[in-house]
C-alpha cells in the first residue's frame, strides 16, 4: 500500500523554516507555524538574551505573534518543549516514505508484524484494523480522532488543527462556549463566572457565528488583504531599490568630483613644477655667467702673477714696463666685464607660498555632504485597514 507521496514532493511543507532541514520534533505555535524543538528552543534563548530583564513571552519568528508559554515562570530553556507537539508533520514524514508500507506501531510492541491503515490523531500511532477496533471500543480512547493513513498522509498543509483547542485554556476539562464582546475572547462557563462575572456582552459562540455569518467569505476577504499587502511590499520594495540606485548613483558621482578634482590639482602641481623648472633654468643661466666670469678671471690672474715673475727675472726694464701696462689693460677690461655683471645682483632666496583656496583642500574635513528631500507619504496602509474592517478585524 503506497500510503503518501515520496518526501521530497513535500520538501517546503516538511522544511524548518529557521534551518531549512527537514523538522526534527516539530512543535507548532498558536499561529500555526512549526519549528524543529530545537530551532525555536534556540531561538527562545536568543530572544531572551537580547532581553535585560526576564521575558514571559516570545514572538512568533515568522509573523511576531506573541507565544505565551504554558508556564512563565519556568526556566526558558525548558519552554520549547512544552510547546505542542505538530502530529500532522510528524506522521506526514513518518508515512512520506515512496511505496513502503506502515506498520502498526501496537502490533509491533508485541513483536507481531501487521500493515497499519488507521492512525489515531491523540495518541500519534499507526494502528491496523484490528488494533483500531479494540481502540475504538475503550471508553478513554473513543473519543480519540482516528483517520484513515492514506488519506491523512495526503495531506500537505503541514497544520495540525488540534492547536486551535476547542477547550479552554485555564479549565481543560470544558469546552468554549461563550464568547466576552468586551474583552474579546472566548471563554468557559466557569472563566464566565470568575473572570467575566461583570462583564455584559456576553454571547454564545454559537450565536455570534450565526450573526455572522460571513465565514464563507472569508477567503475572499484575506484574499484582498493579502493582495493589498502585497501590492504595498512591492512599492516598498521599488521604494528601497530606488534608494539603493540612487545612493550608488551619488557615489559615482563623489568618486567623479573626487577625480576631478584630483585631476585638477595634479594639473595645477605639473603647472606649478613647469613654471618653477623655467625659472630654476633662467637662474642657473645667470649664475653659470657670473661664475665663469670669474673663473676667467682668477686664471688670467694666475697667468698675469707667472708671466710678470718671469719678465721682471729675465726681460729688460722696457719689456717689465710694456707688459705690466698691458697686464692693467686687460685686468681693467676683466673688472670691468665682471662688474656690470655683478652689478645689481639679488640674492634669491625662495618659499612656497601656497594657494589659500587649494589650501583649504588640505584641511577639508568631507569631500561633500547628502541633501535630503523628504516627502512625506501618508496613509500607506489605509486600503489596508479598509479591508481588514470588512473582513471584521476592527469593529
Amino acid at each position: 500500500m503506497a500510503v503518501s507521496k515520496p518526501l521530497h514532493d513535500n520538501l517546503e511543507t516538511f522544511s524548518c523554516p529557521i534551518c531549512s532541514e527537514t523538522f526534527k520534533s516539530p512543535k507548532i505555535l498558536p499561529c500555526l507555524h512549526t519549528f524543529c524543538e530545537l530551532c525555536i528552543h534556540e531561538f527562545i534563548l536568543s530572544t531572551g538574551r537580547k532581553k535585560d530583564n526576564k521575558i514571559s513571552e516570545f514572538a512568533c519568528p515568522i509573523c511576531r505573534t506573541v507565544v505565551i508559554p504554558l508556564n512563565p515562570d519556568e526556566s526558558i530553556d525548558k519552554w520549547a518543549s512544552t510547546l505542542q507537539d505538530n502530529a500532522t508533520i510528524a506522521t506526514m514524514i513518518a508515512l512520506s516514505t515512496g511505496d513502503k508500507t506502515q506498520e502498526c506501531h501496537a502490533c509491533k510492541r508485541w513483536n507481531e508484524k501487521s500493515n497499519a491503515k488507521f492512525w489515531c490523531k491523540i495518541c500519534e500511532e499507526a494502528l491496523c484494523e484490528k488494533c483500531n477496533q479494540m481502540h475504538s471500543r475503550m471508553k478513554l480512547l473513543s473519543v480519540h480522532t482516528v483517520v484513515e493513513i492514506e488519506k491523512y498522509g495526503l495531506r500537505t498543509t503541514g497544520i495540525d488543527l488540534n492547536v486551535i483547542s476547542n477547550q479552554c485554556q485555564t479549565h481543560h476539562t470544558k469546552e468554549l462556549e461563550i464568547f466576552c464582546c468586551r474583552h474579546k475572547e472566548p471563554c468557559c462557563v466557569l472563566c464566565l463566572i470568575t473572570k467575566h462575572i461583570e462583564c455584559k456582552e456576553l454571547k454564545s459562540i454559537a450565536d455570534v457565528f450565526g450573526e455572522k455569518n460571513d465565514y464563507d467569505a472569508l477567503p475572499e476577504k484575506l484574499g484582498k488583504v493579502k493582495d493589498a499587502t502585497f501590492k504595498l511590499l512591492i512599492e516598498k520594495e521599488q521604494q528601497k531599490s530606488e534608494f539603493i540606485k540612487s545612493t550608488e548613483t551619488i557615489e559615482e558621482e563623489a568618486a567623479k568630483f573626487a577625480q576631478m578634482v584630483k585631476f585638477n590639482i595634479d594639473n595645477l602641481f605639473e603647472m606649478f613644477k613647469k613654471q618653477l623648472h623655467i625659472f630654476r633654468d633662467e637662474q642657473n643661466t645667470n649664475h653659470n655667467v657670473r661664475l665663469r666670469l670669474l673663473e676667467q678671471f682668477a686664471k688670467s690672474l694666475e697667468h698675469w702673477t707667472s708671466v710678470t715673475k718671469i719678465v721682471k727675472e729675465a726681460g729688460s726694464n722696457t719689456q717689465l714696463f710694456v707688459h705690466v701696462e698691458t697686464m692693467r689693460s686687460q685686468i681693467k677690461a676683466s673688472i670691468i666685464e665682471l662688474s656690470t655683471k655683478l652689478q645689481n645682483e639679488n640674492l634669491i632666496t625662495l618659499n612656497l607660498k601656497r594657494n589659500e583656496i587649494v589650501e583649504q583642500l588640505q584641511n577639508a574635513e568631507i569631500l561633500a555632504t547628502l541633501e535630503q528631500r523628504k516627502e512625506l507619504l501618508v496613509d500607506q496602509t489605509g486600503d489596508i485597514f479598509k479591508l481588514c474592517r470588512e473582513l471584521g478585524v476592527f469593529t
